[in-house]
């Protein structure tokens, strides 16, 4: 099979989308894209498709009167009652658990609180490149955790070699982003306690956790005196209008984090977060939503991934968990090329493996219809057969 680079047609895709230093930028103009070419079957999301009528019905219930009573004031400590709701639902007590805009926000807040200049962070990889810009904005000398294909676990071993005295934070995602592996938590826990042996705090993305299911999972932050947690309603309930994510951990850990960023997240939006108090008191239809999309298209995508990887044309499987894969692409040196003549000729997006740090994969998303899938994996199987033979 011979590597991409021996197929000479020039690349087309559009607006420049595959030259995007960033994957925050390339998905911006993958959305543009798919304004403007509907036609495109898109494989790259990482997210639940939007439960729109569930959304619209719990707006409509808390407001068709007066305004609801959990349309609260924020800019204290949060809407009380999504933290309550928060606290019940994940075994935590109020005290442990600060809102935010969404889980970046949470992150960026635990950094500027525990990270100053000159500090070390390791960030994993392969892994969301946000991660590491994140830690490079905070001031710290980052350095990547290898978390190795194909089952993309961490070794305890090798993390506690690259720790070093001004190690501040560890971070991580469960489910990993983008391979979808997860980390069960007694492995997450001895990968804290590595972190706690030169003081350093284990952050944790669990914005996909809940797919782990069949109830909400025990967060990261129950695991460790040092172990925080990032979440938020996006991924698993794809409730990315709401712009509600969390930070969660020991008191004590919290308590340092308010005393670091006094001012919180400012941009915290009252009515956004009175909508997710009403999601997080009664979640039974997004979750009932998610568990239907999945249950309909995680068959559709295992069989094409079993499928092209009978045929040598992709390398990996479906994980148990989620609506993301990350398999090897055989032959393929240069992924954001790859991706570029699929789109280009084939009306399909992926996402190239050079955005998380691995060029030879890409990321596969599944959390779309059963029919859209089904479309685009065939577009896959068409394209790849074609560029890599």
């Amino acid at each position: 099979m011979p590597p991409l680079q021996t197929i000479g047609a020039p690349l087309r895709a559009t607006e420049g989308l595959f030259a995007a230093s960033t994957y925050a930028e390339w998905v911006r103009g993958a959305m543009r894209l798919r304004a403007s070419r509907p036609d495109v079957s898109l494989l790259f999301e990482s997210t639940i498709a939007e439960p729109t009528e569930a959304l619209m019905s719990t707006v409509h219930e808390a407001f068709a009167g007066e305004a609801p009573s959990r349309f609260v004031s924020v800019f204290a400590d949060g809407n009380r009652f999504a933290v309550a709701a928060l606290a019940r639902r994940y075994g935590l007590e109020p005290e442990q658990i600060l809102t935010t805009t969404g889980a970046t926000s949470a992150l960026t807040l635990a950094l500027k609180a525990l990270v100053t200049l000159g500090d070390h962070v390791l960030v994993e990889r392969p892994g969301f490149d946000l991660l590491a810009r994140l830690a490079t904005e905070a001031g710290a000398r980052v350095d990547p955790l290898p978390r190795p294909a194909p089952n993309h676990w961490i070794d305890p071993e090798d993390l506690a070699k690259r720790l070093t005295p001004r190690t501040r934070a560890v971070m991580i995602t469960n489910l990993h982003n983008p391979s979808g592996a997860w980390l069960p938590p007694d492995e997450v826990s001895r990968l804290a306690k590595v972190c706690d042996g030169v003081g350093a705090v284990l952050m944790v993305d669990e914005v996909y956790a809940d797919f782990v299911g069949p109830t909400p999972q025990r967060p990261a932050a129950r695991l460790g005196r040092n172990v925080l947690t990032a979440s938020s309603l996006t991924k698993v309930f794809g409730l990315f209008a709401l712009k509600f994510g969390w930070l969660a951990g020991d008191a004590a850990l919290m308590s340092r984090i308010r005393r670091g960023v006094p001012d919180g997240d400012l941009g915290v939006s009252k009515l956004a977060h009175a909508v997710a108090a009403h999601v997080l008191e009664t979640p039974e239809p997004y979750e009932a939503h998610w568990r239907a999309v999945l249950a309909a298209g995680r068959p559709v995508a295992a069989r094409w991934m079993s499928a092209l990887q009978g045929e040598g044309l992709l390398k990996g499987e479906v994980p148990l968990h989620g609506c993301m894969a990350f398999p090897e692409v055989p032959g393929a040196r240069s992924t954001r090329d790859l991706t570029a003549r699929l789109l280009d000729d084939f009306g399909v997006l992926v996402a190239p493996g050079e955005y998380f740090g691995s060029p030879g994969y890409v990321r596969v998303g599944f959390g779309g219809s059963a029919d859209q899938l089904d479309q685009g994996f065939g577009r896959l199987r068409m394209g790849l057969a074609t560029l890599l033979r």
